[in-house]
């Protein structure tokens, strides 16, 4: 008799005939659909968050790289400061040497202020240009530049440019450069004023040293270059932006929480709604000895079940709609203003890990007010 009545408190199925127990069907089956809702929510919240921040950051990387190292005593770098970086790393091949120069480029009708930026052999640039590339091809013998400055200029590949250097007073010296390629990396400043090609190019315009080194190996933790060069990583010299990205980070993380909590909230409710409705049977199983932690235990796993449902189903849609929209890319969006042209998602299953087991927790916790909140309702 005592076990049969707590199975049916345990059982999601409800006498149909009591006006009391379909209406607690019907609220638990609605608690469960909108908890599975916000998980959809957070599930592609945190996904898109998570998509925009690896954009932004492949991007910056694969036309950078992750560290750049220049002089401590803001002086040019030299093919003897390359030697000594070279030598305590294992591989040459791993930095580039690169040279900058502010000057004027120019068509028949329309010039633009750009920054060139002289490296010594494009097989060694550590940067994947050639990836952000939207036509042409990289070269020794030709420049590429960003799509925004060829929209601007009118021109493409193939075409010549008057590359100017002017001072304050007057032209200092004039060059022709062919345009060879011109790529997009979605990111305004980079696609407008950035102009790539070799020292070849520039002979006219730079001297034989360089400005910086670019590479992709670790020198972190690295105290021999650290201690004689200026070593900054990509999030350094991009601190504003990555800050930027991380400022919605709190309130991503508080709205989670919030959602979260209600969540939990409404499961709670309807259970211990069902549970009221059968007072009666409590009654009867507290004359033959059950005790309260019983009553608790059963509240407890009732809203467990809904809730392990409620994920269930908020997952599996939430992953389904991940994984078509990475395939299919639906969304389309401004480049400009987000960095990409499609809704970047970041697929990560070890949310099921973080969130289940976060929403339990919350779950036991919020239980407990619940649950002495019943027991001095009901006289228990």
């Amino acid at each position: 008799m005592k076990l049969l009545i707590i199975k049916n408190f345990l059982s999601f199925n409800k006498d149909h005939n009591n006006r009391k127990s379909k209406l607690s069907l019907y609220l638990n089956n609605f608690s469960v659909f909108i908890t599975v809702l916000s998980i959809i929510f957070i599930v592609l919240i945190i996904s898109v968050n998570d998509g925009f921040k690896l954009v932004v950051n492949s991007s910056l990387i694969n036309f950078n790289a992750k560290y750049k190292i220049t002089n401590n005593y803001n002086q040019k770098l030299t093919d003897n400061d390359f030697d000594i970086i070279s030598s305590d790393l294992k591989d040459k091949a791993l930095i580039s040497k690169l040279s900058s120069r502010k000057l004027i480029v120019k068509n028949r009708n329309f010039s633009e202020p750009v920054n060139i930026i002289a490296f010594s052999d494009y097989n060694s640039l550590v940067s994947k240009i050639e990836d952000s590339l939207v036509s042409g091809a990289m070269s020794n013998d030709k420049i590429i530049i960003g799509q925004i400055l060829s929209e601007r200029l009118n021109v493409d590949v193939g075409s010549q440019l008057i590359v100017i250097d002017v001072d304050s007073s007057s032209i200092k010296e004039v060059d022709m450069i062919t345009v060879g390629g011109v790529f997009n990396t979605n990111i305004p400043d980079y696609d407008r004023y950035l102009v790539y090609g070799n020292r070849s190019l520039f002979r006219k315009f730079i001297d034989n040293d360089y400005d910086y080194f670019l590479t992709n190996y670790n020198i972190e933790n690295n105290k021999t270059i650290k201690s004689q060069y200026n070593v900054n990583s990509i999030y350094d010299l991009n601190i504003n932006l990555f800050n930027w990205l991380r400022s919605y980070d709190t309130p991503i993380k508080m709205l989670i929480i919030f959602i979260l909590i209600i969540c939990i909230f409404n499961i709670l409710q309807n259970n211990f709604l069902y549970i009221s409705s059968q007072r009666k049977n409590l009654y009867l199983l507290k004359t033959m000895g059950l005790s309260n932690l019983y009553i608790y235990l059963m509240i407890v796993l009732r809203s467990l079940f809904s809730l392990s449902i409620s994920c269930l189903f908020g997952f599996t849609i939430s992953y389904f709609i991940l994984i078509i929209e990475s395939n299919m890319n639906f969304i389309k969006l401004p480049k400009y203003v987000y960095f990409t042209n499609i809704l970047p998602v970041s697929i990560d299953y070890s949310l099921i890990f973080y969130i289940f087991p976060l929403m339990s927790i919350l779950l036991f916790i919020i239980s407990i007010f619940f649950y002495f909140n019943f027991i001095n309702r009901y006289e228990f």
